[in-house]
C-alpha cells in the first residue's frame, strides 16, 4: 500500500444547479482506491453517499454499488444518475442493516465532518444538536454497523481531513482512525495531496489540501 499520493482536485460530473460550493471526493481517488481493493462484479458501498461520486465511479468500473444518504433529495438525484436506482436508499448508517445490501467487498466513503467547537449533529445534515464527542460515538457506531455487512476479505477506506477553526486544530482524521480502529482493524493511512485544490483565495482553507484515507479491514477476532 503506498502511504502519499498525489491527485487532481477535479469531478467528472457536476453538482445539481440548485447547490452551491461542496467539498466532494475526486473522482480520482476513489478509482485509486476500487482499482487496488476490488475487482470488477464487486460489491461497493458508501454508507455517506452525498452527490453519488463513489457510487458512479464504481459502476463504471464494473462494480456493484450500493449507497446510503441521509439527505432525500441528494439520494434522487443519485438514482438518475445511476443504473441500479433502487440500490440507493434514504436513510442513516446508524441503521444500516445486513438486509439492505450484501456483503460488501469495499466501503469506500467519506464521513461528514466536525470540529470540536460545533454543536450541529453532521450525521442529520447539521441540523439538531450534538457534541464531538457525541459525534465520534456515531462514528464508532457507523464502523459497526459498516463491519457488520463487510464480506470476510473486505475493506473499508475513509477519506476524511484535520480541521482548523478560530485558530485551533481539531484533530478529526486521528479521532475519527481511533473510533475506527475499536470495530475494525486498522491497516494504516495514506496521504493524499490534492493538485490544485487551492485557487489561491483559500477556499479550500488549512488542512483541504490533503487529505488522510484511512484503510481498515474486517476485524478478524
Amino acid at each position: 500500500m503506498d502511504t502519499f499520493l498525489s491527485l487532481p482536485y477535479e469531478h467528472d460530473s457536476p453538482l445539481p444547479l440548485d447547490e452551491e460550493h461542496e467539498f466532494r471526493t475526486p473522482d480520482a481517488l476513489v478509482e485509486r482506491f476500487l482499482a487496488e481493493h476490488t475487482e470488477p462484479g464487486d460489491t461497493v458501498l458508501d454508507p455517506f453517499a452525498g452527490f453519488g461520486t463513489t457510487l458512479e465511479v464504481a459502476e463504471r468500473m464494473d462494480r456493484d454499488p450500493y449507497g446510503i444518504e441521509y439527505e432525500r433529495e441528494r439520494v434522487g438525484y443519485v438514482r438518475e444518475r445511476i443504473e441500479s436506482p433502487d440500490d440507493v436508499r434514504q436513510g442513516s448508517v446508524l441503521d444500516l442493516d445486513s438486509s439492505w445490501v450484501p456483503a460488501i467487498d469495499c466501503c469506500f466513503t467519506s464521513p461528514p465532518f466536525m470540529e470540536r467547537t460545533d454543536d450541529r449533529n453532521p450525521f442529520r445534515n447539521y441540523a439538531g444538536e450534538s457534541s464531538y464527542d457525541e459525534y465520534l460515538d456515531d462514528v464508532e457506531t457507523a464502523f459497526e454497523r459498516i463491519g457488520a455487512v463487510l464480506a470476510t476479505d473486505g475493506t473499508v477506506v475513509v477519506d476524511v481531513s484535520n480541521m482548523k477553526y478560530q485558530d485551533r486544530v481539531t484533530t478529526l482524521a486521528w479521532d475519527v482512525a481511533e473510533r475506527g480502529a475499536a470495530m475494525l482493524d486498522f491497516a494504516g493511512e495514506v496521504v493524499v495531496g490534492w493538485e490544485g485544490a487551492d485557487d489561491g483565495d483559500g477556499v479550500f482553507g488549512y488542512g483541504y489540501d490533503h487529505s488522510y484515507c484511512l484503510v481498515f479491514s474486517a476485524d478478524g477476532d
